[in-house]
């Protein structure tokens, strides 16, 4: 028997059609199972929610349709859904759908479930593989949540259209992002974000070696060393991030104490001129800030600021974590608590 999925067109696009199931957009969400109609009530989530931030809509919008819409199934939309939180809806009933075309729908005598289509068979990557400048595309891409044009990425990472477009086809090449539309209209989607991270910390020069210079700046505290740090080079208009180890601790995850603390400096500023603005020594011991040279500005680009200290993106944190002396199990905790994937 085939279904019929009535849905917003915002979101009707998200499920994939099946020989058996059939998506129309519509204003009305509805599902039609032969001469029987469910009706559905799309209820809108930001992506990546915590499970208990979830519950607590399931339960004032469960409350909400006894009293007004007794009959509508109420479905959580997202443009992300983690497979934990994914397996915690579905273990208590409850209807949920995301961009990645992951749907279950359950009403009286129905259940409709859809995993995230199969991926095309992987192809080997090129030789060659990814630049810095396509490292940075990636970090982007694995920040968004709705689907993503070429020229959207290009405008984000700050790259060519055909550097993100030959990023964005080397991923769908390989399974990674799914596609749909034609031509301008043409958009990509992450189907699975661990997967993408797990594919992204391989690649060589997401992890390569930078020239660095070790320093000395005086302060009590590492929270104290940071904030001279980024205040004094955001003064004098200098690109910095605080990244690795010492920035997961600013998330409450990473280690109290930070012997050195990596600095990533725009590739466009010597780090002997980023260290004399800093008033800082050049020294090979007792250094407490390793600077940096942020080839393809990894770290400088798209910046968050914690407590007046700019940080580099979280996936470049965890993938300078990783990098660091004993750095493996505080990526780990990071990748776990922040990242979430």
């Amino acid at each position: 028997m085939t279904v019929e999925f009535h849905l917003p067109t915002r979101i009707a696009r998200w499920i994939q059609p099946q020989p058996w199931l059939h998506v129309r957009s519509s204003d009305k969400a509805l599902l039609k199972l032969g001469n029987r109609i469910v009706r559905l009530r799309v209820v809108d989530v930001p992506a990546s929610l915590p499970v208990e931030h979830i519950d607590s809509i399931l339960r004032v919008v469960s409350h909400r349709e006894e009293e007004e819409e007794p009959h509508d199934i109420p479905v959580i939309a997202s443009p992300f859904l983690s497979q934990t939180v994914r397996q915690w809806l579905a273990e208590r009933n409850a209807s949920y759908l995301d961009s990645r075309g992951h749907c279950h729908l359950v009403a009286t005598g129905v259940l409709v479930h859809l995993d995230e289509p199969p991926p095309p068979p992987v192809k080997k990557r090129e030789k060659g593989g990814v630049g810095v400048h396509g490292i940075r595309a990636l970090q982007v891409l694995l920040e968004q949540q709705e689907p993503i044009s070429v020229s959207q990425l290009a405008h984000l990472s700050s790259v060519s259209l055909g550097q993100a477009h030959k990023i964005l086809e080397q991923l769908e090449q390989l399974g990674l992002v799914r596609a749909f539309g034609k031509g301008p209209a043409k958009r990509r989607v992450v189907r699975e974000r661990t997967e993408l991270l797990d594919w992204l910390e391989q690649q060589p020069s997401a992890t390569r070696w930078e020239p660095s210079l070790d320093v000395a700046l005086y302060a009590r505290r590492p929270e104290e060393l940071w904030s001279r740090m980024s205040t004094k080079l955001t003064q004098v208009g200098i690109p910095h991030a605080l990244t690795g180890a010492a920035a997961t601790s600013l998330y409450g995850v990473g280690p109290t104490n930070v012997p050195i603390s990596l600095v990533r400096i725009s590739p466009e500023i010597r780090l002997e001129q980023a260290a004399k603005e800093l008033g800082a020594e050049i020294t090979d011991r007792g250094a407490n800030l390793a600077l940096l040279h942020d080839t393809g500005k990894v770290g400088c680009w798209r910046t968050e600021t914690k407590n007046g200290i700019q940080l580099a993106p979280a996936i470049r944190i965890y993938l300078d974590a990783r990098s660091e002396r004993r750095g493996d199990d505080i990526a780990r905790q990071f990748r776990e608590v922040v990242l979430g994937y």
